[in-house]
């Protein structure tokens, strides 16, 4: 795999990612030991709250997403995660929902203090089988730009 650098990247550049699905037992799995809420884990509650039924956590849609989103980043040079943007969840994610994952670059800004660095902003919008935005965020990272002088963290 080649390795990747800020300066290769482009503002709206998109990645393709691979759908995303959670099964029954994975959101009951995810949920037991992260997220316990019984709208999570006990089906016969879960029949009868507002949800009508069990709901994947968003903690567990935002790790799966994540995971399709760095799986397709292939060899981007990130120095470090710097945050995390507002997390929008319109809907439920129901067991066997399909998620598509779009996700694109944005706000590419080189470091004036440290030429070695760029700020780049993956920002993502996820929606199900029925065309219905479930999740909507995105990442800001430090990317290495090529340099010929070793790069260094921002303090």
């Amino acid at each position: 795999m080649n390795t990747r650098y800020w300066d290769d990247l482009a503002e709206g550049e998109q990645l393709v990612c691979r759908p995303v699905v959670l099964s029954l037992d994975e959101i009951i799995e995810f949920a037991s030991k992260y997220d316990p809420q019984l709208f999570h884990i006990d089906e016969e509650i879960a029949n009868g709250s507002r949800f009508k039924g069990i709901i994947a956590s968003s903690l567990h849609t935002l790790s799966a997403c994540t995971r399709v989103i760095v799986d397709e980043q292939k060899g981007i040079e990130i120095l470090i995660g710097l945050g995390i943007l507002e997390v929008a969840l319109p809907n439920a994610v129901r067991p066997d929902d399909f998620l598509s994952v779009d996700a694109y670059w944005s706000d590419l800004r080189r470091s004036a203090s440290k030429p070695g660095q760029g700020l780049a902003t993956m920002r993502f919008t996820v929606r199900n089988q029925r065309g219905e935005t479930v999740l909507e965020s995105g990442f800001k990272y430090l990317v290495a730009c090529r340099a010929d002088e070793p790069t260094q963290l921002v303090s």
